[in-house]
């Protein structure tokens, strides 16, 4: 495959076509104030296809006409236009303020457009400022860039999920992440989900149910020194164009192309060192609860003080190490003479050390795009990327290595794992399967092993034979072959060993098809002050996934990894197949370069609703006034422009979700049958309403400016899965419409040019962000929904009710009277739970969030730093309560003290005016249920707060004779360099399933998770 792949992408990029005779060559260099260069602007001769870019030192040179117009535009700055007269050199300077309302920005469909023109939020994050942050993810490095985004690492692991929402969480079971768009086309993040494992098959006693068990989402296999730009469409008033898709917003990027000039090449490279920068206090004053001999009864610690002078060794700090990554890119690009062709070729390695032995990622990207001005009339544009990755990961959570770490005897060296025989070696009297794994033992016998390698493809044509408009037609394929093998060895505790080991092996094989055909039509003058541009589009999108999957037990040599080793073996397959047909149209009014009026529709046939409602419309419009050209006396105090927008979206359902798939059964006779869920044949799709309107606003010549977005989206009938209904009709699950979530909120991102000198730049831009979103309604009348795989320690999960927040939480949490009073039993002197999860009020939704980035510049030294702020949200620290229920906590010393608890004895007086006041002693250290009960409640931190500085790099420009380079620069990156918070687990930034888990998932729900580490970089960067 890869000999393939080569041969495809080197043929792309050598193909060449004769060009066409043009009357001059004209060149030029464009830049910004203090003249420093400019690549990757894009040069177009007005009204043609005719196009090229800059290079790295801003140079570049088109073929063109006496008498025609050059125009030059970038992201981010104010487009220039230039006529050709008889000269050859055009240089122009491109104006870059903190608010300028005529700066390029890119929109849906890959379209580009004035900023004053649109009437919707959408917010541009350069490439080059993600690739500098060294993080091999690329969605990590939006936090904090975009008001209202919020990314959520499940750990500090390489490769482990991220999962990303736009405007907080909508959606009760389903997913609430984006769209990416890749160079106009779909791109898929699929994070794999444990319920295609064979140990997950319906029934099993070995499942996994996405507890303690994380996959790579699938946007990570981009490389991010390959993005040239990324676009944040934030609601579905500006992904309407999407479909149902991008019902939650869309990630639009824009992948980098060769530059015009002269041919050459860019090595670059990063060098980090991660360290782990927390670590939970453990009580060194009690022992175990019993010991015989050298055997501990089990891993509590209830027992007598320690002897003076027992040695203690430091197992959590040794047992954690230093990783170094690394990341390599070497990329040549360059293009002819006359601009006609232009090509892009780069080979990217990186290899990422955990700071947990054993664990890590390599990655191999190679990609190609090369484009061609066939004819005057033709462009053509072909793009492939291929993305080989391995990564090992641990299996965490509950009984992962760091729980092991934390149980493990203090007393005891953790290090010293395995006996002689090399068999694990036993310290307690439990049976072998009810033992917590050591940690080592776990990193080395047991994990998860990732291999995946992936093609995309992007094939573009742009026909221009008419002046008034062109035809844009793009076809592509994303395909990739996942291998996950997932090990628990037979030693290992719980299903390892109740099953002589258990194997996993599953390889999934998706691929998806995508076609777009867009229609520009070019402005059209109405009247003199009027103008109509438009398009209208076609999209289909065939997906279809098949994951091979084979559970393996009894082994026969318990270290021989491999299906064939085991002796009882259940193979599953899994299909899903979604075929998604729209068609789209946009008109846009112009009146007078000051009022336009964007008007929009689509409609969606998709194969997951029954045919009967399959096919559904929904329209967008948005309004953009600028009132400083409208009352030009305002421009002498401000530039000004004002939005609104309203749009609807359709959402369909996950396929099958409402005829169920027959599946092969264990039970007597064998044959196939029904599974768990039932079906729905009236299934219909979900929509949403939002309104959003907004303001830009600009001060002092565009020096400081300030936008300002308030918006309320209303989700009606629902989709919600997994349903419990009544085990009479034969099935345990349903998907079933009638739900209803509203969110509103406001986001404001303000952007400040505090100094503009030839030598001395201070750029700040502040983005903010205050999200709620509520539940309205559930299915007929439900009173909780819930996720059960969020269910992943104790009694609490992300459980949701009408009128709570779409991020609560539920529990058995403490009784209490009908003043607030806990309830208090008379026989023991403790709290009473409830039999039921119930509402306590907790909430995971932060207050606000804010990110700071500040951009300072110095003669040859850069400076930019990332300050990513939370206000507060609940987290539940369900590391700290096991631990507290084990006795190995700080908040157990005092044990030994007598109490009362105070509330109100529950003897049937509990609501009267006088109730019983409680007044039973309690000593914990002879009741140890004081802590072993102990409510989850007592352990969600609330109003949990943080300051995180997320990115710093330092940049030095080197003399260009000191490499004999182009240009050249070395820079040191620090990122989560430290975080102040009053959260007393290890990072308040956690999730505890992976990003496959929908609604709001496990986030804020700390168990066993290991913490974002700190980094600290080196890298080099030369251009040729």
């Amino acid at each position: 495959m890869k000999i393939r792949v080569l041969t495809a992408l080197l043929g792309a990029l050598v193909w060449t076509t004769p060009a066409v005779a043009q009357d001059k060559v004209v060149t030029g260099k464009v830049s910004r104030e203090a003249g420093v260069p400019l690549s990757g602007v894009t040069v177009i001769v007005k009204g043609t296809n005719t196009s090229t870019q800059t290079n790295t030192s801003g140079d570049y040179s088109i073929r063109v006409s006496v008498g025609q117009t050059l125009q030059y535009r970038l992201i981010g700055y104010l487009p220039q236009e230039r006529n050709v007269g008889s000269g050859n050199i055009i240089n122009v300077m491109l104006d870059k303020a903190a608010a300028n309302l005529d700066a390029m920005v890119v929109t849906a469909l890959g379209q580009q457009a004035v900023q004053r023109s649109l009437g919707v939020s959408q917010q541009t994050v350069a490439g080059a400022d993600i690739a500098q942050t060294g993080r091999e993810n690329f969605i990590n490095g939006l936090q904090g860039r975009v008001a209202g985004v919020e990314v959520t690492s499940t750990s500090g692991l390489p490769g482990a999920s991220s999962s990303i929402t736009i405007r907080g969480v909508s959606s009760i079971s389903g997913s609430n992440q984006p769209l990416v768009i890749v160079d106009g086309l779909p791109l898929d993040n699929k994070t794999t989900n444990t319920n295609v494992l064979g140990s997950d098959a319906p029934g099993s006693q070995t499942a996994f149910n996405n507890r303690g068990l994380d996959f790579t989402n699938r946007a990570a296999d981009i490389n991010p020194d390959d993005i040239e730009s990324l676009v944040v469409l934030k609601g579905p008033e500006a992904a309407a164009l999407y479909g149902i898709d991008a019902a939650n917003g869309a990630i639009v990027i824009t992948t980098k192309r060769g530059q015009a000039g002269t041919g050459g090449f860019t090595y670059s490279n990063n060098i980090r060192m991660d360290q782990t920068r927390s670590r939970p206090e453990l009580q060194r004053v009690y022992g175990p609860t019993s010991q015989a001999g050298d055997l501990l009864g089990s891993f509590s610690y209830f027992g007598a003080p320690y002897a003076p002078n027992t040695t203690f060794y430091d197992n959590v700090d040794g047992f954690f190490q230093t990783g170094v990554s690394q990341q390599h890119n070497l990329t040549f690009s360059g293009a002819t003479a006359d601009s006609r062709i232009n090509y892009r070729l780069g080979l990217a390695m990186t290899d990422q050390e955990s700071v947990i032995p054993t664990l890590g990622l390599n990655r191999v990207n190679l990609t190609g795009a090369t484009g061609a001005q066939v004819k005057d009339w033709l462009k053509v544009d072909l793009s492939m990327a291929y993305t080989k990755s391995k990564n090992d990961q641990l299996i965490g959570g509950v009984g992962g290595p760091l729980i092991g770490l934390l149980l493990w005897p203090q007393t005891d060296q953790a290090s010293d794992f395995l006996t002689p025989s090399g068999q694990r070696r036993r310290i307690t009297q439990l049976a072998a399967g009810g033992e917590t794994d050591n940690p080592y033992f776990s990193i080395n016998r047991n994990g998860r092993e990732d291999k995946n390698e992936r093609l995309v493809a992007n094939l573009g044509f742009v026909f221009t034979p008419v002046k008034w408009g062109s035809l844009r037609f793009n076809v592509g394929s994303d395909g990739y072959t996942a291998e996950n093998l997932i090990l628990r060895h037979p030693e290992s505790a719980g299903a390892g060993f109740n099953n002589n080991g258990v194997l996993d092996v599953a390889t999934d094989v998706t691929r998806s098809i995508n076609t777009q055909t867009i229609l520009q039509i070019n402005p059209i003058k109405l009247t003199s002050r009027l103008k109509l541009s438009g398009l209208v589009g076609n999209q289909i999108n065939d997906y279809r996934s098949q994951v091979n999957a084979i559970q393996g037990m009894q082994f026969l040599d318990p270290n021989f990894v491999s299906i064939n080793n085991t002796s009882m073996r259940a193979p599953r397959t899994t299909l899903a197949q979604r075929r998604l047909v729209g068609v789209y149209g946009q008109a846009t009014f112009n009146w007078s370069d000051y009022w336009f009026v964007n008007v929009a529709g689509r409609n969606d046939w998709t194969s997951t609703i029954p045919i009967e409602r399959n096919s559904f419309f929904y329209p967008s419009i948005n309004t953009s006034f600028v009132l400083d050209d409208a009352f030009p006396e305002l421009k002498k105090t401000l530039t000004a422009r004002l939005r609104a927008a309203y749009a609807e979206v359709g959402k369909d359902a996950r396929p099958y979700a409402f005829r169920p798939a027959l599946e092969y059964k264990l039970t007597t006779g064998g044959g196939y049958g029904y599974g768990f869920t039932g079906p729905n044949v009236n299934l219909r799709p979900e929509f949403a309403k939002s309104y959003e309107y907004g303001a830009d606003l600009g001060f002092f010549g565009g020096r400081l400016g300030l936008d300002v977005t308030t918006y309320r989206k209303e989700t009606t009938d629902q989709i919600v899965n997994d349903i419990r209904g009544s085990y009479g009709t034969g099935f345990i699950l349903f998907n079933l419409n009638g739900a209803s979530t509203r969110n509103t909120g406001l986001e404001i991102t303000g952007r400040a040019k505090m100094v503009n000198r030839a030598n001395f730049g201070w750029d700040i831009i502040t983005n903010f962000d205050r999200s709620r979103g509520r539940v309205l309604k559930l299915p007929n009348e439900l009173p909780e929904s819930y996720v059960s795989d969020t269910w992943l320690y104790g009694n609490v999960r992300n459980g949701v009710q009408p009128g709570l927040s779409t991020r609560s939480l539920t529990g058995l949490f403490y009784l209490r009277n009908n003043k607030g009073d806990l309830l208090i039993d008379p026989t023991t002197g403790l709290p009473l739970r409830s039999t039921a999860f119930i509402d306590a009020g907790y909430d995971r939704q932060p207050d606000w969030t804010m990110g700071i980035t500040n951009q300072v510049r110095y003669k040859n030294f850069t400076m930019s730093m990332l300050w990513d702020i939370r206000r507060g949200g609940d987290v539940f620290n369900g590391t700290e309560q096991l631990l507290t229920s084990r006795g190995l906590t700080n908040r157990t010393l005092d044990r030994d003290q007598p109490r009362v608890i105070d509330g109100v004895l529950r003897d049937g007086r509990e609501n009267s005016d006088n109730p019983t006041r409680n007044s039973i002693v309690v000593i914990p250290a002879v009741q140890n249920g004081y802590y072993t009960a102990i409510s989850e409640e007592l352990f969600i931190e609330k109003d949990i707060n943080w300051l995180r500085l997320r990115d710093v790099t330092i940049r030095y420009a080197l003399p260009a004779s000191l490499l004999k380079a182009r240009d050249a620069s070395v820079a040191l990156t620090m990122t989560d360099l430290f975080v102040f918070t009053n959260y007393s687990g290890l990072d308040p930034i956690v999730n505890g399933n992976s990003a496959a888990v929908g609604g709001s998932g496990a986030a804020g729900i700390d168990v066993g998770n290991f913490p974002i580490p700190r980094g600290i970089a080196f890298s080099l960067r030369v251009n040729y």
